[in-house]
């Protein structure tokens, strides 16, 4: 279970594009510290756990979802391969596609307007 919720906590946190440095100092530990929660090295305590969720926007009770579940346990396998592919490397292409498609966004908003030009009376 200890290393579901450190998969859990990474693959949240790099989805919203948080560095282990972010997440190290919004929790006041070093980033050292915060990389054992995330190779499921150390436990964090519940308190810890509380903070993470806060950080990630999410409710605890996320990291906790039934780990028996045979769906949930497929659906968290990171390593099966998908074609040549992991599912891993699929989440992480999606990851890309979304960041890629919001600086798109955001670099069409910040395009001039055209100009309307005016047409002349004969």
């Amino acid at each position: 279970m200890k290393d579901t919720i450190a998969y859990r906590i990474r693959k949240l946190r790099e989805s919203k594009d948080y560095s282990q440095e972010n997440m190290a100092g919004e929790l006041g530990i070093s980033t050292s510290a915060y990389s054992k929660i995330e190779r499921g090295v150390t436990d964090p305590s519940v308190g810890r756990m509380g903070k993470i969720a806060k950080i990630l926007d999410v409710d605890i009770s996320y990291f906790f979802k039934d780990q028996n579940n045979t769906v949930n346990n497929k659906a968290e396998d990171h390593t099966k391969p998908y074609g040549f592919a992991t599912k891993s490397d699929i989440e992480e292409l999606s990851r890309l596609i979304n960041k890629m498609n919001q600086e798109i966004i955001h670099l069409k908003a910040s395009l001039p307007k055209p100009a309307v030009k005016k047409k002349k009376k004969a």
